[in-house]
């Protein structure tokens, strides 16, 4: 068992000499990973993977090619096709609003609730059995952006979450100082809460046609941009296009194109 509440925590303020920040090109892939695709991904800089779909052996060989690996962990959404997971699930890990389950219809899943010690305690034994024993370098911290999606008009419920996303935060990066935390989206969230523990922020679906004349977008741009040059967070891009991937990085930040959010 991992003990859940640490006397004192101090934030580890990204890496000091954070190696997400030479990544030149990454892949995201999340389907199964076999000899064929292992080469395959290791031609790039990062790889973002499902470790349920990788060996041991292959992250190694991954690394042995000089490929930073980074496995996927979602934070806020029960994967249901992951059964050992589920079977532990109890029903106050999830998330209830006005006594009622929180049902995400795009992903056919619940919200679950990180506020819930029993469910970070089962995300902490999930990120040792297939992070750390498979030796990753580090997590893609996914559906941390439901945070912001679902309750960014509900300031009180909004921070407790973020609450229990730090107490998480804080005993992966005390028990595993090495690891490397990539998060993605829940841009505010990384803002008011989480930007001291982690290196890197992903931001999928970056479309120069809905940025260009965006304030929003153009806020954002110029918030990332200074937190790279300031605190040491590389930022990372999924693009739907070329022209996309070229406005990216031309931002400076590193970009992935995909047409959708499947990677498999």
């Amino acid at each position: 068992m991992f003990p859940l509440l640490l006397t004192q925590c101090f934030p580890a303020m990204g890496q000091a000499q954070n190696p997400l920040l030479d990544v030149n090109n990454y892949q995201i892939y999340y389907g199964h990973v076999n000899d064929v695709k292992t080469k395959q991904l290791g031609k790039n800089d990062l790889v973002v993977i499902e470790p349920h779909e990788t060996t041991k052996e292959q992250v190694a060989e991954l690394k042995k090619s000089g490929t930073i690996t980074l496995g996927y962990i979602s934070i806020m959404e029960l994967q249901d096709w992951d059964e050992a997971f589920v079977a532990k699930i109890q029903e106050d890990d999830y998330l209830k609003v006005n006594g009622q389950k929180v049902y995400v219809e795009d992903w056919d899943t619940y919200l679950m609730d990180i506020t819930n010690k029993h469910y970070q305690q089962l995300l902490l034994e999930e990120i040792e059995e297939e992070i750390i024993q498979k030796q990753f370098d580090g997590i893609i911290l996914d559906t941390v952006g439901d945070i912001d999606d679902f309750y960014s008009d509900n300031e009180e419920l909004a921070a407790d979450l973020r609450n229990g996303y730090v107490e998480l935060l804080q005993v992966i990066t005390s028990k595993h100082k090495e690891l490397l935390l990539l998060q993605n989206w829940g841009f505010e969230t990384l803002k008011t809460a989480s930007k001291d523990y982690v290196d890197a922020i992903m931001w999928e679906g970056f479309n120069k046609e809905r940025l260009t004349n965006s304030r929003w977008g153009q806020n954002w741009i110029k918030y990332f941009q200074t937190l790279q040059k300031e605190d040491n967070i590389a930022v990372f891009t999924v693009a739907p296009n070329k022209s996309s991937a070229n406005y990216s990085k031309k931002q400076g930040f590193v970009s992935y194109e995909n047409k959708n959010s499947i990677y498999n």
